[in-house]
């Protein structure tokens, strides 16, 4: 049977975290502000970019993060591909899941360019759609980009399976009621997942198959 299966991109599909963390450094740097380790970057990802540089600079003034936000962009944008790579065994999954006839969606908080570009140098044609973070949409956990996703590609929103590695993910599968898959390899712990109300969780892509044929 065919599923249609939503995807998060950091931490689920992709190891972003070490490109992520170097271009907020740089970010924090520029502005006189401390720089952070890779394990205080982990722990603040998940609510797009502007978000997690206010996280890292304790800082709310609109201008400042604005400002932070571009040299960030400008900074990512050279070197998103430096270290970045799939986790071990996610393509052929990915590969398998295409050819079995799914629907494959990409959704992410990161912004949409470099969202966009990302699934295309390392997933080619693999998503039927890749949906990033856009100024007039509101990112998950807010369910309207859901909405906009399921309209755009004529999905049937009860059908929908989404996979995600954060407690962000969590809430977002359940504002929007779909089943939803944790997986613990990316940048939330199997126990971070479970306190955030995740009650299905993969530790391998293998096993994560074997969840999605059950459903």
């Amino acid at each position: 049977m065919q599923k249609i299966l939503f995807f998060d991109l950091d931490g689920t599909v992709l190891d972003t975290l070490p490109d992520i963390a170097r271009s907020a450094n740089y970010a924090l740097d520029k502005l006189g502000f401390p720089t952070q380790t890779t394990e205080q970057v982990r722990a603040a990802i998940g609510h797009g970019i502007r978000n997690l540089l206010r996280d890292l600079m304790g800082c709310h003034d609109t201008q400042i993060l604005e400002e932070c936000r571009e040299i960030f962009k400008t900074h990512y944008d050279l070197h998103k591909t430096d270290t970045t790579k799939p986790f071990d065994g996610i393509l052929p999954l990915l590969q398998l899941l295409k050819a079995q006839g799914n629907n494959l969606v990409l959704i992410s908080n990161k912004y949409d360019g470099a969202t966009k570009e990302l699934a295309r140098i390392f997933f080619g044609s693999l998503f039927d759609g890749v949906y990033g973070s856009r100024d007039d949409v509101a990112a998950k956990p807010d369910r309207q980009i859901f909405d906009l996703v399921c309209q755009e590609m004529g999905l049937d929103k009860e059908q929908v399976i989404y996979i995600g590695d954060s407690e962000v993910d969590c809430q977002f599968a359940a504002n929007c009621g779909m089943k939803f898959i944790g997986v613990d390899w990316g940048f939330r712990t199997h126990a971070q997942l479970v306190d955030a109300g995740a009650s299905v969780i993969a530790s391998t892509p293998d096993e994560l198959k074997e969840l999605i044929d059950k459903i």
